[in-house]
């Protein structure tokens, strides 16, 4: 069965949407390791951003990636609920959007 023009289309669509989606998701989770470990006081935020990668590899969702950051936060002592950490990784998740869409158009230029 050949796809149609119209289907090969779709299909790149969503494969393009897919691939956004996760370098959105990848820049979301590098913003919260700096934005996490500036609150954890630890000098290497690129270290600590390549534990949140491999945290955010665990698993399909962020769940993985908030009980790592969690977990990190009570261990320093750092008072903080899940809900407040899915509010800053969901506000994150729009500068991360930002970010690459404003980059996409300057590499158009």
């Amino acid at each position: 069965m050949e796809l149609t023009e119209r289907e090969k289309a779709l299909e790149e669509r969503y494969i393009l949407d897919f691939e956004r989606s996760l370098r959105v998701r990848e820049r979301r989770n590098r913003l919260l390791a700096g934005w996490a470990a500036r609150a954890l006081d630890r000098s290497n935020a690129t270290a600590y951003a390549a534990e949140i990668a491999e945290a955010g590899r665990a698993e399909a969702g962020d769940d993985d990636v908030l009980r790592k950051v969690l977990r990190d936060f009570e261990i320093a002592g750092i008072a903080a609920t899940r809900e407040q950490l899915e509010e800053k990784m969901r506000a994150l998740l729009f500068v991360a959007a930002e970010q690459l869409d404003a980059r996409s158009k300057t590499e158009r230029r």
